[in-house]
């Protein structure tokens, strides 16, 4: 009897150790097996988690940020997560021997997102362009007027918050034209005093940038009528000087000059024969036609030589530097799209790409190809729910769009909203199993995406806000 009972004692010691070791009995295979889990993070923050159908009664709260579901034996499940008026989110996942599978960065999109009219004109009023600036509630507005004196085209600042509009600009136009007064803008910061636009003067076959100061709305100043003075003319782009009121870049088909109107002088860069300049944090950066691409920091105010891009023609549809400065994508015209790094050779991402865009955390490039594949390339190693290395890419399965005009990145660098005509896709990168891509068709019009998840669309006199994100 005595042995007896020591030989329980002894055996279950034995159990609760094994027990503390992860190991549990799976009693469809009536094996013993070292455990996994699941780390489930979700937005919305509540909603039903389902392990092969069946719901795992699991919820994330206001203590808890997400869901740890544990004890799964080591095989592949049916992942998914639901919430009544949402799509569902699903995927198949494998639970590895003591180890966590996450899932940190679910998104989950309403069936019926938040849609509201935010501007209306009146039926002699219509919206050829639109920007929102990022304080949320102000929209610079580009219309075309029609009134007893013919056609006009404007620029108007709308506040949203207390519903006013402010001209900025009016020009007379035909009823062929577009005002096209939005092309060339600049802003001086992201909740702008000053504003920096064009204007295609026919007569002169010239491009005008003007200047709008909102602490004195009356008063637009010929910026190109105030460079010529200083020997500056035929400008093609303009910007504002960081860090420095009343500074100006301005280039030419000759030269990049920095026109300071409170000292009254200028300066020149060393930029030859410039293609094109962006700034990008304390920084300008340009391209010049014979292929070199250089930086100017404001701050050392010196010139460094990052690359030269080796082409019989240098033609470019569009370039952009990543947040951090890092990285420089460079779309050609033949659709070749590169991908240029600091002492390292310039690379071909693509050889035929229509359009790309840098994540907010600098770590991946996403783009699209001329056959409508959208592919992520990963800038530096990755290990955020998935595990990439540097130069790895990623083929978004399902998630084409031949004729987008945009693409963009969900503020958490880990979703896309891609516009293609009149379809919004909202889709993640992770490639563990399917993708999860929600789609909206919403109509025509012209849209603009942002990385909150707000969508704006204009069409006739009505401009719109779409929220895909619904915060409970």
């Amino acid at each position: 009897m005595f042995w007896s009972i020591v030989g329980f004692f002894v055996i279950a010691g034995a159990w609760l150790l094994v027990y503390s070791f992860g190991y549990r009995v799976d009693w469809q295979t009536l094996q013993i097996s070292q455990t996994g889990g699941l780390y489930i993070k979700t937005s919305p923050k509540i909603t039903d988690v389902f392990l092969d159908g069946e719901n795992t009664n699991k919820k994330s709260g206001l203590l808890s940020t997400g869901i740890f579901v544990q004890d799964l034996f080591p095989r592949s499940y049916q992942l998914k997560i639901t919430k009544e008026g949402y799509f569902d989110w699903s995927k198949k996942v494998q639970i590895e021997p003591s180890l966590v599978n996450n899932f940190s960065h679910v998104i989950l999109l309403p069936q019926s997102p938040l849609k509201g009219n935010i501007y209306e004109a009146t039926s002699t009023i219509e919206i050829t362009d639109f920007f929102p600036l990022e304080n949320k509630e102000e929209i610079l507005l580009e219309t075309k007027i029609k009134n007893k004196s013919g056609w006009f085209g404007a620029l108007s600042l709308f506040n949203n918050k207390n519903a006013t509009t402010t001209e900025i600009f009016r020009k007379k136009i035909t009823s062929t034209e577009s005002p096209d007064l939005l092309s060339g803008f600049v802003l001086d910061d992201s909740n702008p005093n000053q504003i920096i636009f064009s204007d295609y003067n026919r007569s002169s076959g010239q491009t005008i940038f003007y200047l709008w100061d909102r602490l004195d709305p009356d008063q637009t100043i010929n910026l190109s009528q105030a460079a010529s003075a200083y020997n500056l003319t035929k400008i093609r782009k303009t910007d504002f000087y960081p860090f420095e009121d009343g500074k100006y870049i301005i280039e030419t088909s000759k030269n990049i000059a920095v026109l300071d109107l409170n000292r009254k002088e200028k300066s020149f860069l060393a930029a030859e024969n410039p293609l094109d300049f962006t700034i990008s944090g304390g920084n300008l950066f340009w391209l010049d036609k014979e292929g070199g691409v250089y930086s100017y920091n404001f701050i050392l105010k010196n010139t460094s030589p990052l690359a030269i891009i080796e082409s019989e023609k240098i033609e470019i549809t569009n370039w952009a530097v990543s947040v951090n400065s890092s990285s420089i994508a460079v779309l050609m015209k033949n659709n070749e799209l590169l991908l240029i790094r600091s002492g390292q050779p310039v690379k071909i991402i693509s050889l035929a790409a229509q359009n790309f865009s840098f994540s907010p955390d600098n770590k991946k490039l996403a783009y699209q190809e001329v056959n409508g594949q959208v592919k992520i390339y990963f800038l530096e190693d990755f290990n955020q729910d998935i595990n990439k290395k540097l130069g790895e890419e990623v083929a978004l399965d399902g998630l084409t769009a031949v004729a987008s005009s945009q693409i963009s990145w969900f503020k958490d660098s880990y979703h896309l909203i891609v516009q293609g005509g009149e379809k919004i896709m909202f889709a993640e990168i992770d490639d563990r199993d399917k993708f999860n891509i929600f789609q909206y068709q919403f109509g025509s019009g012209r849209y603009i995406l942002n990385g909150e998840g707000v969508v704006f669309r204009s069409w006739g006199s009505l401009l719109e806000k779409i929220n895909l994100i619904i915060s409970e």
